[in-house]
This record gives structure tokens, C-alpha cells and sequence, in this order.
């Protein structure tokens, strides 16, 4: 192993904070590197042309401080039903929580902090007695606060998650001062958008109070969002909907009309119809008749309007419908002029649109460094309160090693290791468009398919048995007529190539091959094999999955091979979006190894609800019976072997849920091997380790004798500084990304049977980051492939269950059930 010797010592970070005390660091509970220096950054400047920098930022506070935590209700007077009642909206609980903090009607001194939530922060006892009831007016509103107990202390002299959250939320409301706040993303209020198309572009930073082995610092990354431009809609559709320079004509043609629908759907836009500003939600709609036929309490629209003082300058407009965000049943027609885009709106998500562009390394490295200096970290009576400050003049440099590059080994002529022989198989061209050229150019494509295929060492039958289906109202009878026939004829493999605009199709042909008829499937995109410029590399990339589906092996990792017979595991859970009653039910998916190389999978996928009244389930409810059913089949197919190691990556986990893990899903897993395994067996050892994807830690590499700003390398591992102290841990760099700045994944290890060092583990996950079979022997990816696959499963899987409505049995998660046939099939999904 390659070692980076620029170790970061607690000399520097005071320096930093112009020697300013930092609290004292917490022994670290992972494996020191048998390899790794004690040399300081101060002895080894010259001795290394690299400096790995972290987006962490050391911070400071007073020491010997209580907080008070209280918890709280917020309410406001409703006069329907003459009381007080819940209030919703965070935005709108801050304000009304802030107002009653600065007339002091809480406390004549103490100062306060809110979570937007139910909870009040203090540094001050506020009362002896509870509850306590402070009523506010404002503008004829009336509010109520209640503090109905004092609920826990925390102090800096013992900081745990929960300190570290309460001074999480006091800089979070602070800095609400200073910027503004959407979501958990600050932007700048005078920040110069760019534009992108008809959106505005803005960079944001996130902010999070994270606790290390350097102690306490702040990590801080950018991200760039799309907004809505705060503009005029009329002069948004005429200048960069439209692109015209020339003064407006009173008219927009139809087609204008047609094309922009679907972009101002669900958009949020204010008017001026009265005194008062009004917010209303588009429907993506309009009038079918002009403002002069539409009636509004007994007179047109323009006669309406002109009651209210306003001339409608364009009368041959058609009205946006719209309705008021709490009440879309209630359809109103808004004339275009008195239309503006509501400020700081994000842009809805368009999946015709493509994701904002990642800022590359160097632009994110010096944004973040502008956005943190932006900050005043000293000014507000808040951070006096604590005496908190940030050592914002440079990122932090961390100690670092590289590890080796994986030797990818290959099949002959780099051909595939276990190239598959098909006997039969069938082409299919499933289309919703009639296209008379399609024939022919799925010719071209099944012939470079073919040649493809030649060069990798796999043979595929000499007859080309081609059919096409056209997706009309029989398309469930038609496929099945295939498929069944392909079934009867023992076709081992079909290659579909899809030219469907409706996605249902494609839902439909995958359900019915793989739960009815139980034949591997492969599809591909018309709109690419249509393509002869890029056929070759396309082609390259689907017998990669190919060959995988078929139990063929593309590539071996030299550094995984071994004598333990050992089964890696990913398993993640993916939630539906915007879930809020929890009826929409989460996706489970466990995918296992078949081998100890990595190289053959197979997967369980499960549908699993929330309890009522929550929006998901972060555990896998079923997690014991997927790893029986996955021990069996690797049983299965190693000659009655059961694997004497067991390795789980586990995604999708928060800190917060790290000890539920240990608790609930760890006891699953055992579980499953005491239902597996001989009485009298010896249980395989487990190594569990959690992936954590949703942080926001960010390596940069500076060459010192340029001063230039890139990636890091791939197998660039840190852990030391930066890591959470209270389990082993590790971040790694294991890609080289095509665009932007590097991803890294943090990787935590909850249990580890074998005792092995940090180092092992660390070395072996980054060998699993290269053994997708899916992916070119030149290429890894940024977490480990069954984590990848589990990752996929999930999200492919959701379109294979017969029904997403919640059981009325009470039952609250199943397994998704296949034909026998491809049950254990690798990558099938």
C-alpha cells in the first residue's frame, strides 16, 4: 500500500482558530494502519507533492454550557371553529416562535432557539412550573406557544448526537438571518443567477455540525438547484419561452400554448388582483374561451378586473387555470399579465430534463471556500451565545493512503472469463410507432450483436428467430402468445429491442415473461441500436449483461479470490416519493453472491408498509427470510456448501439508526443462519458494514507546486481526522468520475467476527468496487457492486408486483414472488 504522509495535527487546527482551544479529541476507535506515519504535515511539507483537503471547517465553542431542551406546541386561532388549533407550515412556526422570542415574553434574558418542530432550545431555565402559555397577535392573527415540560439537558463538556444536533439547529437558525433558507440549502440573497434554458441556476450550501476524532467541525458542500425565474410569466413565455426581442403582439399561437402546458404544471405563481398579493397553483390548463366570454359574479372578466382597478392590457390572451394551494378543487381563471412566478421557487423535477450539471472539483473547492468566509459566524447573539466560531480561512488536510490498483483478470483476448453458449433464443421488437425502417435497422444491430458476441467467446444460435409486436389493446394476449411459444421451443434467452413511448409496456413484457413464462430477458433502446455511430461500445455493454443474466462470468478481481468460501450481501430499501400517508409501500431488496469471486448474484425483493400514521419503513421487515431463501440458493449451487463467511453492505442508514440495525437486523441475520446451518455446524463468521451515501463530505487533491484543484484518485481512503469516533470507519474514493467531483461513500462497521483490521476491510470493499459484471474491466464503481445491484433491484423491481395496495390483512411486507425458472437468476432485474 501506498502511503500519503501529510497527517493534520491538532497544532494546525489551532492555528486556524488563532489559537482558540479546541475541546479534547476522543480516542479513536478504529485500526491504525500498520503503514501509516506519525509524521506531521509540519515535517513532511516537502516531502509530497500532494495535499488531500475535506470540506470540514474546525470549530470552536464555549465550554461548561447546559442546554435546556423544552418541548413545545405552536398554534393558531381558528375562528370556523373558535379555538386554537395545530399550525402547519415550518416557515410559518419560525416566524411566529421568532417574533415571541425578541418581545422577550418568554424570558427577559434567556436566549432561544426553535426547530420549526416541537422543541425550544435554551442556555436558561425558562420556567420552575410548566406548562407554560404565551399568547401573540399579529395583523388580527392570534397565536399561542405552549412549553409544556423541560424534556432533556445536554452540555459541551459531554458532547453526544444529541448536543451536536441542538448546536446543529442554533448555526441552521442563525444563518437564517444571513441567507436564505430552502429546505436544509442556504443561498446567498444577492447571488447572481445563470441561466440555464428558461430556469435560473443558483448555488447553495448545506451546512452539518459533525463530531470526529478532530473533535467538532463543520462540513459544508455546495449544490446547484434550478429555480423558476422571479419574472413576469407573460414576459418569461414571450422572451425565454419564446426567445422574441421584439416588443409583445397580444397574442401567443396555439402551439405555445400546447408546448408550455406541461411546464407550468404544479408551478406556483402570485398575483395582484386587489391590495393584497394572492398564491396560486397552475394546473397546466387554460380557458377554453377568451376574457370577454368569461363570466365572474354576474360580468365578463374584463369587466371584473376593471371593477378591481386593472385594465387587462391583453384581452386575446387565454386565462391560466389555477387553484389555491390548499384547495385544488376550487378552479379559478388567471388572466396572464397578472401572473409572476413566485420567488425563490425550485423547479419541479422533469425526468425530460437532465440533472444540473456537477461543478468540477477546482470550481466546487473555491465555492465552497467563498460561501463559508461569506458567513459571520461571530456577530449573532446566537453564536454569542456560545461562543461559536468556524476556522474558515482554509479547508482542512487530512492523512490519507492509496491503495493498490485491482488486477482485473479476462478472458482470452479479453474475451469474457465464462463466456455462455445459447442454444435458442429470440429477437423481439417491441414498438408502440409504426416505423417501416425499423426492420431494417434492427438488422444492422442483431448483426453487430452478433459480432460483438464473437469477439467475447460466446456462441449464439446460427438461426435468427426475429418477431415483432405491436403494442395495441392485445398486447397482454399477444405477448403471452409469444412467450409461450418461446417457452415451448426452450428458448434460453430473448433480447427485446423496445421503441415504446408508453413505459406501461415495457412494465407489462417484463411481468409477464418473468412471473408467467420464467425466460431471462434483455432489453434495449431502439433509439440507440438505431444508431451506427455507437453500435460497437453499445453492443460491448449489452453482452456484458448478457452473459451475467446467462450464469456466464465477464471478469474476475485477482484480489478476491480466496480459499474461505464467502457470500457478500447488499441490501438497501428504497421509499416512494412524496408518501405522505404511507399507503405507497417501500422496497426491500437483499442481492447475494452465488460465489466467493463476486461474480454470480442472485436476489430477494420485498414490498413492505409503515406502520399507520408514518411515511416509511427503514428496516427490512423480512431481512431473516430473504437470507434463509439466498443461503439456500447459494447451497444450491455449491454442491451442498454453505458459505463460512458472511459479509453484509448495508445502505441507505443513518446515524441515527445505526444501533437499530445492530439490535433488529443483525439478530435477523443470525437468525437465519441458526434456521440454515446443521445443529451442529459451525456459524459463519459475519462482517456487517453500513454504506453511508448521504453525507456530504467531499476530497479534494492540490498538486503544491501548481496550486491545482482536482479529484482524487480512485482507491484514495481516509480514516483518521474526519471519522466518526465512536466506530471504525472509513471514507473511500473507489472511481474515477467522467464529470464533476468525486462521491465518496463512508463506510461504517458495525460488526466484524474475524476481528479484522480496518485496513483488510477497506482493501476488500474496494475490491468489490470493481466486480460488477455489468461494467468494463478498466472501470469500478463508487460503492460496492452488490450494493449497486441491490440498489437497482429495488428500483426495477417495484414494476414487477401485481398490486402496490396495502394488505388488509394486517400484513405488512411480502416477498415478490417469480417463476421458478429465473428465481435465482443473476442481475435479473
Amino acid at each position: 500500500m501506498a502511503t500519503a504522509n501529510n497527517q493534520s495535527t491538532n497544532k494546525q487546527l489551532n492555528q486556524q482558530m488563532n489559537a482558540l482551544s479546541l475541546n479534547t479529541a476522543k480516542e479513536s476507535s478504529t485500526t491504525p494502519k500498520p503503514s501509516q506515519s506519525t509524521t506531521t504535515h509540519e515535517d513532511n511539507t516537502d516531502n509530497t507533492e500532494e495535499i488531500i483537503y475535506t470540506n470540514h471547517f474546525p470549530c470552536r465553542f464555549a465550554s461548561d454550557i447546559t442546554f435546556y431542551q423544552y418541548d413545545v406546541k405552536v398554534e393558531e386561532f381558528h375562528h370556523r371553529n373558535n379555538r386554537f388549533g395545530d399550525m402547519n407550515g415550518r416557515e410559518k412556526r419560525r416566524q411566529i416562535v421568532t417574533n415571541i422570542f425578541s418581545e422577550k415574553i418568554i424570558h427577559p434574558t434567556a436566549v432561544c432557539w426553535y426547530d420549526e418542530g416541537s422543541c425550544i432550545y435554551s442556555t436558561s431555565i425558562l420556567s420552575e412550573t410548566y406548562p407554560v402559555v404565551h399568547e401573540h397577535e399579529d395583523q388580527g392573527n392570534r397565536y399561542r406557544l405552549t412549553i409544556n415540560s423541560q424534556s432533556a439537558t445536554s452540555s459541551t463538556n459531554d458532547l453526544d448526537q444529541s448536543s451536536i444536533r441542538i448546536i446543529e439547529t442554533l448555526i441552521k437558525q442563525a444563518l437564517k438571518e444571513q441567507f436564505k433558507c430552502i429546505g436544509s440549502v442556504f443561498y446567498q440573497w444577492d447571488e447572481q443567477a445563470e441561466s440555464d434554458g428558461p430556469y435560473d441556476i443558483l448555488v447553495g450550501f448545506r451546512q452539518a455540525l459533525c463530531l470526529t476524532e478532530s473533535d467538532v467541525t463543520l462540513n459544508v458542500d455546495t449544490t446547484k438547484t434550478r429555480f423558476y425565474p422571479h419574472s413576469d410569466l407573460l414576459d418569461f413565455i414571450w422572451q425565454r419561452w419564446m426567445k422574441q426581442t421584439r416588443q409583445f403582439s397580444g397574442h401567443l399561437p396555439d402551439e405555445v400554448y400546447y408546448e408550455i402546458s406541461n411546464f407550468l404544471k404544479g408551478v406556483e405563481i402570485t398575483t395582484h388582483q386587489s391590495d393584497n398579493q394572492h398564491t396560486y397553483v397552475l394546473t397546466g390548463e387554460y380557458s377554453d374561451v377568451l376574457p370577454e366570454e368569461i363570466v365572474v359574479r354576474e360580468q365578463n372578466l374584463l369587466a371584473y378586473y376593471r371593477g378591481l382597478g386593472f385594465e387587462l392590457r391583453y384581452p386575446k390572451l387565454y386565462c391560466l387555470k389555477a387553484h389555491k394551494p390548499n384547495n385544488p378543487n376550487y378552479i379559478v381563471d388567471l388572466p396572464i399579465e397578472l401572473c409572476r412566478f413566485r420567488e425563490w421557487q425550485p423547479a419541479k423535477e422533469d425526468e425530460n430534463v437532465k440533472p444540473v450539471p456537477a461543478p468540477p472539483a477546482d470550481e466546487r473547492f473555491h465555492s465552497i471556500l467563498r460561501l463559508v468566509q461569506s458567513c459571520n459566524f461571530r456577530d449573532s447573539k446566537l453564536f454569542q451565545e456560545i461562543q461559536f466560531d468556524v476556522g474558515s480561512a482554509a479547508m482542512m488536510d487530512v492523512p490519507y493512503d492509496i491503495l493498490q490498483t485491482r488486477q482485473i483478470l479476462s478472458g482470452h483476448r479479453h474475451g469474457f472469463t465464462n463466456p455462455v453458449s445459447i442454444r435458442q433464443m429470440g429477437f423481439l421488437y417491441l414498438t408502440d410507432q409504426r416505423n417501416h425502417y425499423a426492420s431494417q435497422r434492427n438488422t444492422g444491430f442483431f448483426d453487430s450483436f452478433y459480432q460483438t458476441a464473437k469477439r467475447k467467446q460466446m456462441q449464439l444460435p446460427q438461426e435468427r428467430n426475429e418477431f415483432e409486436i405491436y403494442a395495441d389493446r392485445n398486447l397482454d394476449r399477444n405477448l403471452r402468445d409469444y412467450l409461450g411459444e418461446c417457452k415451448r421451443r426452450q428458448y434460453e434467452f430473448i433480447l427485446c429491442v423496445e421503441n415504446c413511448r408508453n413505459p406501461q409496456v415495457h412494465e407489462a413484457f417484463k411481468r409477464i415473461a418473468y412471473h408467467e413464462y420464467g425466460i431471462p430477458t434483455q432489453c434495449a433502446n431502439f433509439s440507440k441500436t438505431s444508431r451506427p455511430k455507437n453500435l460497437k461500445s453499445y453492443c460491448d455493454n449489452l453482452l456484458l449483461s448478457v452473459n451475467a443474466k446467462l450464469y456466464g462470468e465477464n471478469k474476475q478481481v485477482a484480489e478476491l479470490q480466496t480459499d474461505v468460501s464467502t457470500m457478500y450481501i447488499g441490501a438497501d430499501v428504497l421509499h416512494s416519493k412524496n408518501n405522505y400517508k404511507g399507503e405507497s409501500p417501500s422496497i426491500a431488496a437483499v442481492v447475494a453472491s452465488m460465489n466467493s469471486d463476486c461474480t454470480q448474484t442472485a436476489q430477494r425483493v420485498s414490498q413492505q408498509w409503515p406502520v399507520e400514521g408514518r411515511q416509511s419503513e427503514e428496516a427490512i421487515l423480512l431481512l431473516k427470510d430473504m437470507v434463509i431463501e439466498l443461503l439456500r440458493a447459494y447451497q444450491d449451487m455449491n454442491q451442498g456448501n454453505l458459505p463460512k463467511r458472511v459479509v453484509v453492505y448495508r445502505d441507505g442508514v443513518d446515524d441515527g439508526q445505526l444501533e437499530r440495525v445492530q439490535n433488529e437486523e443483525v439478530t435477523a441475520i443470525r437468525n437465519a443462519f441458526e434456521a440454515v446451518y446443521p445443529p451442529k455446524a459451525a456459524r459463519p463468521d459475519l462482517t456487517l458494514i453500513v454504506v453511508k451515501k448521504r453525507h456530504h463530505t467531499r476530497l479534494f487533491r492540490q498538486i503544491k507546486s501548481s496550486g491545482e484543484i482536482m479529484n482524487v484518485e480512485s482507491g484514495v481512503v481516509v480514516d483518521s481526522c474526519i471519522v466518526n469516533p465512536y466506530y471504525p470507519n472509513f471514507f473511500l474514493n473507489s472511481h474515477r468520475p467522467a464529470l464533476g467531483t468525486n462521491k465518496i461513500g463512508n463506510y461504517v462497521v458495525l460488526v466484524n467476527d474475524t476481528e479484522s483490521p480496518l485496513v483488510d476491510l477497506e482493501e476488500l470493499t474496494y475490491s468489490l468496487c470493481h466486480v460488477d459484471q455489468r461494467i468494463g474491466n478498466q472501470l469500478s464503481e463508487s460503492i460496492p457492486s452488490v450494493v449497486h445491484l441491490a440498489d437497482a433491484a429495488a428500483n426495477n423491481a417495484r414494476q414487477l408486483f401485481a398490486s402496490n395496495i396495502r394488505p388488509p390483512n394486517g400484513l405488512r411486507a411480502r416477498i415478490l414472488e417469480v417463476h421458478g425458472d429465473v428465481q435465482n437468476a443473476p442481475n435479473m432485474f
